[in-house]
């Protein structure tokens, strides 16, 4: 058993050595009033004064527990009072962010929780935040993100430092903590939901880590925060080179990303794994595990034009120079009429129709704005996804030209050919809509009535 001060110096050493804090900083710690949260209070306002820190505590009622939350919060001001430390109070509601986010209880937890301490964090002026993680936590993480098949950034466990976040503790464990909580008689508050094996992580830290520190390695806290610190340089080095990598081949455009396929010929899989779990996670904020990598992979060797879903509404599509990934919008299925003098939502634009008296003289030839004659229109015309059959008589054509065709030749992408609209007046397609005009709508001298059209 280690002795409070050896504690203590293994933590400070930590901090200096991983360049946690630097003097004269204000930082803010997360307070659940549990053991762990109560030691780093205790500790920083014993060391503050050595550290040169000014600190401050935030604590977060879930409102899951009912009279023990109001318990936990009301401990958690009483000892901040007692110490004069800067105290903050936060209240979510876990249980309706949860429904309507269909995140589980303890997602929805972490979430709102980080949410408040950001937003404590600069309401106090506070440089930093202090979480309360130790390498008991850290083994948790670990063997969590194994059985559920993360890859190595997963099992690289929790980061010492993220931007604004600290984490001084994942040197010592639990149980040093309880360990110097009871040797100086500090008090704590303990959440009788930790206790319930149907979560997840309360299964792992109440049957599986006492039984393989009892049965294979009592230090196993110790062996897996060094390993996982040895797997995040790895992972860091990873980053660094397939970051690297994709200011090379990836394209990052407005509303999709597209990756060079010619580029990933001479790349080994286990790169092109990476490559694809970095983009979803940087484009899309997805992670995705071992059989959904794989999935996404798979577009590699299907045909020009294949499309792969998912998931969460992202789409992959095989071109034949590209891959393209995207949120898959589709913009609707059915015809949509339009009043001339009415503006339509099309997506995340608007098509906009107006008469006027003439086109203007700085008109751009601009495809996303073009002057029909709309002496063969009434006052109606419809919106639809183009099909199979229609036709268009293009500009200075005499016969007409499959829509299909058209879209080939002017080598859209397999997604946009698939989200393609056309403007229909009676049967008669007025507008590919964004591309091409009908040769039958054309202004002429005696064109009496113009129509604007504008994709906005």
């Amino acid at each position: 058993m280690k002795n409070n001060k050896t504690i203590e110096q293994n933590i400070i050493r930590f901090i200096k050595k991983k360049e946690l804090v630097v003097p004269d900083q204000k930082i803010l710690i997360g307070l659940s009033g549990g053991a762990d949260s109560i030691f780093a209070l205790h500790f920083f306002y014993k060391y503050k004064g050595k550290l040169r820190l000014n600190i401050a505590a935030v604590h977060v009622n879930h409102n899951l527990r009912g009279d023990e939350g109001e318990r936990d919060e009301k401990f958690c001001r009483d000892v901040c009072q007692k110490l004069e430390v800067e105290f903050y109070l936060a209240n979510v509601e876990v249980n309706d962010f949860a429904k309507k986010n269909k995140n589980s209880i303890e997602e929805a937890a972490r979430l709102l929780r980080y949410k408040e301490f950001e937003k404590f964090a600069k309401k106090s002026n506070s440089d930093l935040i202090v979480t309360a993680h130790n390498s008991s936590d850290n083994t948790e993480t670990v063997l969590l993100n194994i059985v559920n098949g993360s890859g190595i950034k997963g099992i690289s466990g929790i980061p010492v430092k993220r931007e604004n976040i600290i984490r001084p503790f994942l040197i010592i464990s639990k149980n040093e903590i309880l360990d110097y909580l009871k040797n100086n008689k500090i008090k704590y508050v303990t959440d009788s939901s930790n206790e319930n094996v149907n979560f997840k992580r309360n299964y792992l830290r109440n049957e599986v880590i006492p039984s393989l520190r009892t049965n294979i390695n009592p230090s196993i806290d110790s062996v897996v925060f060094n390993s996982s610190q040895i797997l995040r340089e790895q992972s860091n080095a990873i980053d660094f080179f397939i970051g690297k990598l994709s200011e090379q081949i990836v394209i990052n455009e407005y509303d999709r990303v597209s990756i060079r396929l010619s580029k990933l010929d001479n790349l080994p899989d286990s790169i092109i794994s990476e490559l694809f779990k970095t983009i979803l996670k940087k484009n899309f904020e997805i992670e995705y595990n071992f059989k959904q990598i794989e999935k996404i992979k798979s577009i590699l060797s299907l045909q020009v034009g294949s499309f792969v879903e998912l998931g969460k509404n992202v789409i992959t599509f095989r071109e034949r120079d590209k891959i393209i990934i995207l949120k898959d919008e589709q913009i609707f299925i059915d015809e949509i009429p339009i009043k001339i003098g009415k503006n339509v939502k099309v997506g995340k634009k608007s098509l906009k129709t107006e008469i006027v008296k003439k086109i203007p003289d700085k008109f751009k030839n601009d495809k996303s704005e073009e002057y029909i004659s709309g002496d063969l229109v009434k006052n109606e015309l419809k919106l639809r996804p183009w099909e199979n059959c229609d036709r268009i008589q293009l500009l200075g054509m005499k016969g007409t030209k499959k829509i299909s065709d058209v879209l080939t030749d002017i080598k859209i992408s397999s997604y946009e050919k698939k989200n393609q609209l056309v403007l229909v007046n009676n049967n008669d397609i007025i507008w590919i809509l964004g591309q091409k005009i009908s040769d039958k709508y054309k202004i002429t001298s005696q064109t009496k009535r113009i129509i604007k059209l504008c994709l906005l």
